[in-house]
């Protein structure tokens, strides 16, 4: 089938919202060619559990695309509609099984050497959506929070070396309930309102981790009993010896929250299909808190787009072979000195992404070593490169950001 033969009844096995939007852009959809379409469906079946922010601009682009002329979108999308396509890639179900087709494309697209084209397309295209479409501007300055080094009493390794030059390094914090002044810091920013304002502040945890009100919390401890679900379905799949690398992937794209032991409540289905992709599409995730909030963290401030983020880096466990982690064995021990090496480089990146959201020159970054006088912090009024000698609290340090 062709997207000029699309008919509202072919979305009859869509959730509602997104089936409700395929049907009301029917003629939209029908004048996308066949090499981009699938890919946006695939975002679009995805439509009633994604975040606020990201259906904002979805509908923001279908109403920009839907407000062209027949002529302006093909002359948008012509990069797309000029890549040769086989016939098979036609006869695929392209509609309800959008990542299927995605991945014979890509494969596709390889074999014929187009990949590079297609890259240069889509580049383009989505230039032009984030220039004409771009995601609302933040309602206050950003705020991103690192706690890291529970656990580690004393360490020689050089904390916050790749981040000094955007900031200041101070050594001489008083410690003194500390997490406690950040968390209630982060969750006065959500403010009077903080059921609106749940999925604007987050808090990831890399062990256990209270709720707070306004603050959408996710833990690597909370999903302990999913994780192993996890683990034990992608043993079983490698174990049967009938599924290669790319099959697994389309068996973990399929899965549902319920699949790994994820709450059925309908409240819930937005944070639980976040958390599902946290555990299905990350590397290590499964297995290391370190890596699950450092891979939780890029994911929030690419997806949510959050004026608060707090992060707060557990100890993982010890390296093991690789059978013995995704064996759901007890820990062998765990590695407090590496995963500090591991939460600073961490911070680092989470520092990197938050520069890539709108307003990132009033964006404030604050780092902590846990219990420690150790800290660092990035602000529009804080000098670069620089080191400071005072003594203070972690109040009056989030008094020079904020």
């Amino acid at each position: 089938m062709l997207p000029k033969q699309l008919t509202a009844r072919d979305f009859v096995n869509y959730p509602p919202r997104a089936r409700h939007i395929a049907t009301e852009r029917l003629v939209l959809l029908q004048q996308l060619p066949l090499a981009f379409l699938p890919i946006f469906l695939r975002e679009l079946t995805n439509y009633d559990w994604m975040l606020p922010i990201e259906r904002v601009q979805i509908d923001a682009q279908m109403q920009l695309l839907g407000s062209l002329t027949g002529q302006q979108l093909a002359a948008k999308v012509q990069g797309f509609a000029s890549l040769r396509l086989n016939a098979e890639l036609e006869q695929l179900d392209w509609v309800n099984r959008p990542a299927v087709f995605i991945q014979d494309l890509t494969a596709w697209l390889w074999s014929t050497h187009q990949m590079d084209a297609f890259h240069s397309t889509a580049a383009t295209f989505n230039g032009y959506l984030a220039d004409a479409a771009p995601p609302p501007e933040p309602a206050m300055p950003r705020l991103g929070i690192v706690i890291l080094g529970q656990g580690v009493e004393h360490t020689d390794y050089p904390l916050f070396r790749k981040l000094r030059p955007s900031g200041t390094f101070f050594h001489n914090i008083k410690p003194d309930d500390g997490l406690d002044i950040l968390l209630a810091h982060a969750v006065s920013r959500a403010g009077n309102n903080p059921l609106q304002n749940a999925w604007v502040h987050w808090y990831i945890e890399g062990g256990v981790a209270a709720p707070f009100p306004g603050l959408t919390t996710i833990s690597y401890a909370a999903l302990d009993r999913p994780r192993k679900q996890l683990l034990n379905l992608t043993q079983q799949t490698i174990a049967s010896g009938n599924s290669g690398a790319e099959a697994l992937r389309g068996k973990l794209a399929q899965l549902k929250p319920e699949d790994i032991g994820l709450s059925q409540d309908p409240a819930d289905a937005v944070l639980n299909y976040f958390q599902l992709s946290l555990l299905s599409e990350g590397s290590g995730t499964q297995v290391f808190s370190t890596t699950f909030v450092q891979w939780a963290a890029r994911e929030c401030l690419r997806r949510a787009q959050p004026e608060t983020i707090v992060l707060r880096y557990t100890p993982r466990q010890q390296m093991q072979p690789m059978n013995a982690m995704l064996s759901n064995a007890p820990p062998a021990g765990l590695d407090p000195e590496g995963s500090l090496v591991d939460a600073d480089m961490g911070a680092y990146y989470t520092w990197l992404n938050l520069c890539r959201l709108r307003g990132a020159n009033e964006a404030r970054f604050l780092v902590w070593f846990e219990g420690k006088s150790q800290a660092f912090a990035i602000g529009p009024e804080l000098p670069r490169g620089t080191t400071s000698n005072s003594l203070m609290g972690i109040q009056d340090l989030l008094k020079l950001i904020v």
